[in-house]
C-alpha cells in the first residue's frame, strides 16, 4: 500500500507528531495480529500472551532506543553518572561498589537504598554498556511488569483476552512512563508489584496445607523490588498489605501469610537492608516533597493525554506532571465500570473497587500528610501522588472483568473483544510511544574535556545545555573523563 504524497511531504518537513502517531498506531496493529493468533491457537495461549506482550514492548516504547549518541532530561544524568562508577568498580577495579567516590565528594553506594547492583536491570549495564543499557532496562522493566500483570490476571480466572488488556493498560499508561521519561529508574521497582501481588494470592490461597515456603515467593518479589531501589513502593505495599485482611474471607490467614512472606524478604534482602538502615540512622531524607491535591483534577490524572514537562496542568501542582499523570484511557474506565456492575456480587470485584477507590483518595491528599512526615523523619519522603499505581493496578484488573462480562454476554460476536482491545491498544500506544521519546534528547558535548589528573579530580562544571526552555547538566560528560562531579548529591548523604 503506497503512502498518500502529503503525508510523505508531511513527514519529510520535519514534523515528528504524525510519525510518532503512526509508529504508535504500527505497534498496536502488530499488537492485535498477535491476538488474532492468540485467538486461532488450540492452546498454549497464556504462554503465548506472554510472549506477545515482550515482543510488542520495544516496538511501543521504541523511541527509548532510536536516539542514538543523545543524553537524558533532568535526573537521567545523574544516574548515568552514577552507575557508570559503580560499572568501573566492577569492571575495571573487581570490587564491589561500597562506597562513591565520584559522587558529592564520596557516599553511600551498599548502603544507598537506590543500590542496583543485584538486579537484571543492572546486569543488562554491566554486558551493554550505560546508555545502551539503560535503554534495554526500560524494555525488560515494562515487559516484566506486563506479564506479572497477565499472570495475576490468570490467578484471578480471567480469560487470555481479558488479561492481555490488563497488561497494556499497566504497562503502557503513562503512570511509570512518566517517571522513566524523567530519568526515575527507581520506578524500575515496579515491574514485580503484580508479581508481589500474584504470589501472595498463591501463598495465600495455599495456607491451609501450612508450608512456611508458600510465601518464600511473595517474599523474593519483595527483596527484588527493595533491591531495585523501591524504597517508595514498598512502603506504598506496605499499606496495602495492612488493607488486605479487611478485603479477603480469611483475614487471619491473610495476616500469617503476609507475616510469612514479610519475614522472608527481610531474609533475602539483609545483605542490602542492613547498611541502608545504618545508613539511614546518620543520613535521614529532611525534604518532603509535597504534593497537590488532585481529586478535583481525576479526569486530568485519567484521561488527560498529557505528555512529559507539562506545567500548571492544575493549579499548586508543587511538583512536575511526572508525580501525577495516570492515563488509562476512557475505554479502560469504562470497562472497569461493567466489570463491577457485571460482578457486583463477587468479593474479589468489591475488594479491587475498595482499593481503587482507597488509593485514589490516599494519592490525592499530599498536602495534608505534611505534617506526619515531618514527625515521622524514618518514613520515606516522597510524592504521595504516586500511590496512584495502587489505583491503576486494580482498575486495570477490573477492566479485565468487564471485557469478560461483555464477552460472555454477546457470544455470537466474540471477535468484539479482539476489535476492543486494538482500540485500547491504539490508545495507549500512540501516547507511549510519544513519550518515549521525550527522555534522551540531549546532545553529547561537542568540545572535548581534558582527562582528570590520577587518582581522581572533582570538578564543579556540569556542562548545562538548554532544551525546550529548560537547562539540563551533562555532568556525565566529566564523569567520563575520571572527574568525580559535586554538581548533585543524594538527599541520603553528608554534607560537602
Amino acid at each position: 500500500m503506497e503512502i498518500p504524497t502529503p503525508i510523505l511531504e508531511y513527514l519529510a518537513s520535519g514534523n515528528e507528531s504524525l510519525y510518532t502517531v503512526i509508529q504508535g498506531i504500527a505497534a498496536a496493529w502488530i499488537f492485535f495480529l498477535g491476538t488474532i493468533i492468540i485467538w486461532r491457537l488450540p492452546k498454549y495461549k497464556w504462554l503465548a500472551a506472554a510472549i506477545l506482550i515482550a515482543l510488542i514492548t520495544p516496538l511501543a516504547l521504541g523511541g527509548f532506543w532510536f536516539s542514538d549518541n543523545q543524553l537524558g532530561v533532568s535526573d537521567w544524568d545523574y544516574y548515568f553518572s552514577l552507575h557508570t562508577t559503580h560499572r568501573w568498580s566492577i569492571l575495571t577495579h573487581h570490587a564491589l561498589p561500597f562506597w562513591k567516590p565520584y559522587i558529592c565528594g564520596g557516599t553511600a553506594g551498599l548502603a544507598d537504598p537506590e543500590f542496583r547492583f543485584f538486579t537484571p536491570t543492572f546486569l543488562l549495564q554491566l554486558i551493554f554498556g550505560i546508555p545502551a543499557g539503560f535503554r534495554l532496562a526500560i524494555f525488560l522493566a515494562t515487559a516484566v511488569g506486563g506479564i506479572g500483570m497477565l499472570m495475576l490476571s490468570k490467578r484471578l480466572k480471567l480469560s487470555v483476552y481479558a488479561g492481555l488488556l490488563v497488561a497494556i493498560g499497566f504497562a503502557f499508561g503513562s503512570v511509570n512512563l512518566l517517571e522513566i521519561v524523567e530519568g526515575h529508574p527507581n520506578i524500575f521497582s515496579a515491574m514485580w508489584i503484580p508479581w508481589v501481588f500474584w504470589a501472595w494470592l498463591i501463598a495465600y490461597q495455599g495456607e491451609r496445607k501450612g508450608s512456611c515456603f508458600k510465601p518464600l515467593l511473595t517474599g523474593t518479589f519483595l527483596a527484588l523490588t527493595f533491591f531495585q531501589g523501591g524504597i517508595y513502593l514498598l512502603m506504598y505495599t506496605a499499606i496495602a498489605f495492612i488493607a488486605l485482611p479487611f478485603l479477603v474471607s480469611k483475614p487471619k490467614q491473610a495476616i500469617i501469610t503476609t507475616i510469612k512472606s514479610g519475614l522472608w524478604a527481610l531474609g533475602l534482602a539483609s545483605v542490602k537492608l542492613i547498611p541502608v538502615l545504618l545508613w539511614l540512622t546518620q543520613f535521614q531524607d529532611k525534604m518532603y516533597a509535597s504534593s497537590g491535591y488532585i481529586l478535583p483534577y481525576l479526569d486530568k490524572i485519567f484521561l488527560g493525554r498529557i505528555l512529559h514537562g507539562a506545567e500548571e496542568v492544575f493549579p499548586d501542582m508543587g511538583s512536575g506532571w511526572h508525580e501525577y499523570g495516570a492515563y488509562i484511557g476512557p475505554i479502560i474506565l469504562i470497562l472497569a465500570l461493567i466489570g463491577f456492575i457485571g460482578n457486583w456480587k463477587s468479593r474479589i470485584v468489591k475488594a479491587l473497587l475498595i482499593t481503587a477507590t482507597g488509593a485514589t483518595i490516599i494519592s490525592s491528599i499530599g498536602p495534608i500528610l505534611k505534617p506526619l512526615f515531618d514527625q515521622m523523619l524514618f518514613l520515606p519522603r516522597s510524592n504521595i501522588s504516586r500511590f496512584i499505581l495502587f489505583a491503576i493496578i486494580p482498575l486495570t484488573l477490573l477492566s479485565g472483568y468487564g471485557l469478560d462480562v461483555i464477552r460472555k454476554y454477546l457470544k455470537k460476536f466474540s471477535p468484539l473483544a479482539l476489535l476492543i482491545l486494538a482500540i485500547v491498544a491504539i490508545d495507549l500506544m500512540t501516547l507511549s510511544y510519544q513519550l518515549s521519546e521525550q527522555a534522551f534528547v540531549i546532545k553529547r558535548r561537542a568540545e572535548q574535556i581534558e582527562p582528570a589528573p590520577k587518582p581522581i579530580a572533582y570538578t564543579t562544571l556540569d556542562y548545562k545545555t538548554r532544551y525546550k526552555g529548560d537547562d539540563y547538566t551533562r555532568a556525565y560528560e566529566a564523569i567520563l573523563k575520571g572527574y568525580g562531579t559535586t554538581s548533585y548529591c543524594s538527599v541520603l548523604t553528608p554534607d560537602i
